[in-house]
């Protein structure tokens, strides 16, 4: 079977395109856009990734989330950088609605090497004795 959000694909990602999972991205590109909703138009910056189909509008919270992960406070300094898109939940017009939030990628922790055992050196006890 299909799900709704399969066979009436958005030009813009949503929270159900993501399947529950995490998923990292590299920014190919953040331009402004002028988009259209129910309130009329907003001028927003729309982020373009490689090898996605969909585009993803920031509202300020994810805004202010990718100029955090890349360091970059003007967004034509984004593309190139490594994102991970995972879907919640947040609060909009009192009622609970699935979002899309922004962070650093996971980064995996590889096992930590063991150090080498350091063999202590021995001491001579000046009570044994020499053997002859």
């Amino acid at each position: 079977m299909a799900r709704k959000h399969e066979i009436f694909r958005s030009k813009y990602l949503k929270a159900a395109d993501l399947d529950g999972r995490p998923r990292t991205v590299t920014i190919e590109a953040a331009r402004t856009e002028t988009l259209k909703n129910d309130r009329g138009e907003e001028t927003k910056t729309v982020l373009y990734f490689k090898g996605v189909r969909q585009a993803l509008p920031l509202n300020l919270t994810n805004w202010d989330s990718v100029a955090d992960v890349t360091s970059q406070d003007d967004s034509d300094g984004w593309p190139g950088h490594k994102v991970e898109l995972y879907p919640t939940t947040t609060e909009m017009r009192g009622k609970t609605v699935d979002c899309i939030r922004i962070r650093a990628p996971a980064q995996r922790e590889l096992p930590a090497k063991k150090p080498a055992a350091q063999k202590q050196p021995q001491v001579a006890d000046p009570n044994d004795e020499i053997p002859y």
